[in-house]
């Protein structure tokens, strides 16, 4: 049995990959910085495990508890958003929260648990269309563009230093989901948009690996 490690997972896209990975008959193991707000991905059936991603030491716990095991998947979901980030309206406080959690986490979480990971399993960070800066044709949002930009190219570092040891690497871009983050007003339900991603996560190989990829599978430029 394959298993999945989901970061985030008590709400949004991280508990639809719970449920969607859960009903494909996987192993899923689901954090969450608080118990009491992940139940509903313990009652899909993932271990639910808890973590606060801005924590390193809670990382290296995580970790240690998860020796002999296997993580063939790991999704890094956890994101903040720093809400409205224009010009004359910047709050330079949220920028370490901010980077902290959507860019420095992955990394420690990649980094913490490459042991577990074997040579044919994957690591997928959640990015986004606003982090490239080809598609950037309406500037503002500084905060939330800039670390999306940043675990872009954490990914493509991943993806590169992990290719002798067969780990495939992405960024996905989940589109923009009717979510607590995207709003009511979004294009897409979070169905639709996980569904999309996890076939785009079981495409993923050599070809593909250090790459930004829409969740219908469109390859988005830098």
């Amino acid at each position: 049995m394959q298993t999945v490690l989901v970061t985030g997972a008590n709400r949004g896209l991280g508990l639809e990959f719970v449920r969607q990975y859960r009903e494909a008959g996987w192993l899923v193991i689901a954090t969450s910085r608080r118990l009491d707000e992940g139940v509903r991905a313990r009652d899909c059936g993932a271990e639910l495990l808890q973590l606060d991603v801005r924590d390193e030491e809670a990382i290296r716990a995580l970790a240690h508890s998860l020796e002999g095991r296997k993580i063939d998947l790991l999704i890094n979901n956890a994101g903040y958003h720093p809400g409205a980030q224009q010009l004359g309206k910047l709050d330079y406080e949220n920028w370490q929260s901010a980077f902290h959690i959507n860019v420095i986490a992955p990394l420690q979480l990649a980094e913490a648990l490459l042991s577990i990971i074997p040579p044919d399993g994957k690591i997928v960070n959640i990015g986004s269309r606003q982090g490239s800066m080809a598609c950037n044709r309406e500037g503002g949002k500084y905060l939330y563009r800039a670390t999306k930009a940043a675990v872009h190219s954490i990914t493509r570092s991943l993806a590169i230093d992990l290719v002798e040891r067969g780990i495939v690497v992405a960024a996905l871009h989940p589109g923009w989901v009717k979510t607590d983050m995207g709003t009511n007003n979004a294009d897409i339900e979070v169905e639709e948009s996980v569904s999309g991603m996890r076939k785009v996560i079981a495409d993923l190989g050599p070809h593909n690996t250090g790459h930004l990829i829409n969740y219908d599978g469109e390859v988005i430029p830098w």
